[in-house]
């Protein structure tokens, strides 16, 4: 099946001037279109209908395209906690699954300033753990139970990773001196 070219706002098609930011199907480059996220700038024929062949997007996404770095991207929930750690207990390192071999190994997602003291369910504030340790953690801080995180969490949403270390996306100013 064909794809389509996804523009961010500001898509010249006679110059072909743009940033692209992707590719998609012609079935979801049509569900963009009736949601009205993105208008179609090229069409062509495609047996005995009209498809489009690139979009430009309604409103202009800012920062760079890279894993999730859209503000809205990167959906939050406990198993994108888990796939943001790639399933290892942030604690002992080891690897947690959701049908694990043996039950202290069972993904857990932990809270490291505990939500009974006021920490919230975020992306900088949770970790994939394994039962084990996030038991032997408790209702305490990492410092107070005597654990250490093995990587800082980090919003995917915000950052990217290079040669497996979270760096903050840089922020692009515009209009400036």
């Amino acid at each position: 099946m064909a794809q389509v070219r996804v523009f961010n706002l500001g898509y010249d098609p006679e110059t072909g001037i743009g940033e692209l930011l992707h590719t998609t199907t012609v079935r979801h480059a049509f569900g963009m279109i009736r949601r009205e996220v993105a208008d179609p700038v090229e069409l062509t024929m495609l047996g005995d209908r009209i498809v489009p062949t690139a979009l430009e997007l309604t409103r202009e996404l800012s920062g760079a395209w890279v894993e999730g770095a859209g503000q809205r991207s990167v959906g939050f929930s406990y198993r994108a906690v888990h796939e943001r750690d790639h399933w290892t207990c942030a604690y002992c390192g080891r690897s947690v699954s959701k049908t694990p071999s043996c039950e202290g190994l069972l993904a857990t997602v932990d809270h490291i300033l505990p939500s009974s003291r006021g920490g919230a369910s975020s992306w900088t504030n949770l970790v994939s753990a394994c039962k084990e340790c996030n038991n032997r953690k408790a209702d305490r801080t990492p410092e107070e139970a005597g654990m250490l995180l093995r990587a800082e969490p980090y919003d995917p949403a915000h950052s990217f990773r290079v040669a497996g270390y979270a760096q903050g996306l840089p922020l692009l100013i515009r209009g400036g001196a």
